[in-house]
């Protein structure tokens, strides 16, 4: 996987990802518990029963991926106010916050059949790194020289995607290649890229940014190809199978945000019934889906559904 054209510009370190995965507080977060979703769109119908996944006491739960009997993701107890994003997994029925050391904020991201266990953390400094968790054993996964970065993303061969942030304030993606090393994945013309899952095969999927707005995106091999959910201002593309099937989320005309699967070539909307806003992190090969939703009053809430 190589380096595609350079970036022609910067924005804010405030992206469309690293906003979904914001570790500070009293960030905004992605627009609830509803036991079943509705998916309506471009592909046949499907219904998908969804399970609530709320850490006990939080006003804020979001999970990012499963490995089908652990979860991850990251809960805080108040938003806005002094406290701080924090990890979790949920195996068994239990909650289980993830110790992520000399970290003031975490957040779990992906979790891959070996139980690798991968995400992002501000340390004592407020510095951003990613992180790996295996068999009880921490690293950080930071791109070299970089000032911010995200672990967002891991295969069943133990590539992570991700994001980093350079001295210019521009994001990229990035993917290694299971011994440590990095590149860079930049989508031609985009002004930032960030990079989110991988499937077995190495084909990654993310979302890149111009002028225009936030698009999401696939990469097989060398090939770029943009992802546009049909009359949405803006597509995130999360997670992605190893039958190529794709999760994600977009934003419609009117400000809301629905999830997405994309299989066949055919879109497929997916929401959860009754919830303001809903949003598709990863995608599993017996598909299963994790995610996010905000009920009518605003409550943040993980999923898992299938």
């Amino acid at each position: 996987m190589t380096r595609a054209a350079p970036q022609t510009a910067h924005r804010s370190e405030q992206t469309a990802l690293s906003s979904l995965l914001e570790l500070r507080p009293g960030a905004e977060r992605p627009v609830a518990s509803g036991a079943e979703a509705v998916a309506q769109g471009l592909a046949v119908a499907k219904v998908y029963a969804f399970a609530s996944v709320d850490y006990p006491g939080a006003a804020i739960s979001q999970v990012y991926d499963s490995d089908g009997t652990t979860a991850v993701g990251a809960f805080d107890f108040d938003p806005g106010g002094i406290a701080q994003t924090t990890a979790f997994t949920f195996s068994g029925g239990a909650y289980q916050i993830l110790a992520v050391p000399n970290s003031t904020a975490s957040v779990a991201t992906g979790i891959n059949a070996a139980g690798l266990l991968i995400g992002a953390y501000v340390d004592l400094a407020g510095d951003t790194h990613g992180f790996a968790i295996s068999g009880g054993s921490f690293s950080d996964v930071d791109f070299p020289g970089a000032s911010r970065s995200l672990a967002i993303g891991v295969n069943d061969v133990g590539q992570i995607v991700g994001s980093f942030t350079d001295a210019a304030g521009v994001a990229h993606g990035f993917v290694t290649d299971g011994s440590g090393a990095f590149r860079i994945i930049d989508f031609p013309g985009a002004t930032s890229t960030e990079a989110a899952g991988i499937n077995t095969a190495g084909d990654v999927v993310g979302v890149w940014s111009d002028a225009t707005g936030s698009h999401g995106f696939l990469l097989q091999g060398n090939v770029f190809s943009s992802i546009a959910f049909p009359l949405a201002t803006s597509t995130t593309a999360f997670g992605v199978n190893d039958a190529g099937d794709i999760a994600g989320s977009y934003t419609d005309a009117a400000g809301n945000q629905h999830g997405f699967v994309l299989a066949d070539g055919a879109f497929t909307s997916v929401d959860v019934a009754g919830a303001a806003g809903s949003q598709l992190t990863r995608i599993k090969n017996d598909g299963l889906v994790t995610g996010v939703y905000t009920d009518a009053v605003t409550g943040v809430h993980g999923l898992i559904g299938r």
